[in-house]
């Protein structure tokens, strides 16, 4: 469905144009061969593997996004300094380890105070768009507490192997994870968060235990603000005029207004397309 979505709206994109010649091009001069997964055995990430870890990704995921701002958020842990996706997971382990708070636990979530989350986020200044985070926080707390025994993994286990079928029950589950988009009238679904936390569970696991997914190949590159920037550096991506000076100028597009989504649709549709054309060199 989400291929199907990227490849309706690429087709009738305004601002945003897909260089199927250049896409090619880049494509030669990867080494498939050479291109391996995360495993995720870095700092910020506790070094479990076992059902804590799936916990973990699954809250990181949940409030993993938008780091934005002026300055920059920063997070120092353990001497190191991390901002980003990576300050998140800094402070997520930084309040499981050090601290030893319950973070895992659904009811422990219900009931985190804005201080008190504050203070699990706490760096060089405060994070972007700290009360929606705790909002999200507040709502899947009491879902699994109610409906999964108050603990991530136990959605994991109900997915049954199924990379598709844990998405589905993630965007259905928590409301926050429903990532969609209408563009000319039509639904179009990206599920961005949802997969990435998928994929980062399979890559924790390297597919095994569980990471264990039959069905893993179905899922699509996750549409994020780093992939188009990447792609467009390359050439893959090209944008007309009007939005190259938007986004040159840093000026914010709004989110599901049409250049966005046609950048994140290009971005999953053009990854496909380079999916396939590295799969006829390496198709183990």
């Amino acid at each position: 469905m989400i291929l199907d979505d990227a490849k309706w709206v690429a087709e009738r994109s305004r601002h945003v144009r897909i260089d199927v010649e250049r896409l090619e091009s880049v494509c030669k001069e990867l080494d498939p061969s050479r291109l391996r997964l995360p495993d995720w055995r870095v700092p910020v990430v506790p070094k479990w593997r076992d059902e804590r870890l799936v916990d973990f990704i699954l809250l990181f995921n949940s409030i993993n996004f938008c780091y934005w701002g002026e300055p920059k958020w920063t997070v120092t842990f353990r001497g190191e300094s991390y901002d980003g996706a990576f300050g998140m997971m800094a402070c997520l382990t930084r309040a499981l380890e050090d601290e030893a708070l319950p973070l895992l636990d659904g009811g422990f979530l219900v009931g985190l105070t804005p201080e008190f989350f504050a203070h699990i986020v706490r760096g060089n200044v405060a994070i972007p768009l700290e009360e929606d985070r705790l909002d999200i926080l507040h709502e899947v707390g009491p879902v699994l507490v109610s409906e999964f025994g108050g603990r991530w993994h136990e959605v994991v286990r109900r997915a049954g192997n199924s990379a598709v079928r844990l998405v589905e029950n993630l965007v259905t589950q928590f409301p926050r994870f429903d990532d969609q988009a209408t563009f000319e009238g039509r639904r179009v679904a990206f599920y961005k968060r949802a997969q990435l936390a998928v994929g980062m569970i399979y890559q924790a696991f390297g597919g095994r235990g569980w990471g264990t997914f039959d069905d893993f190949g179905q899922l699509t590159v996750y549409a994020d603000y780093k992939l188009p920037q990447m792609l467009r550096k390359l050439g893959i991506l090209v944008y007309d005029e009007g939005l190259a000076a938007q986004v040159d100028n840093l000026t914010l597009l709004e989110a599901g207004s049409r250049p966005e989504v046609e950048i994140r649709a290009a971005t999953v549709w053009a990854a496909e397309l380079m999916r396939r054309a590295l799969v006829r060199r390496a198709p183990a």
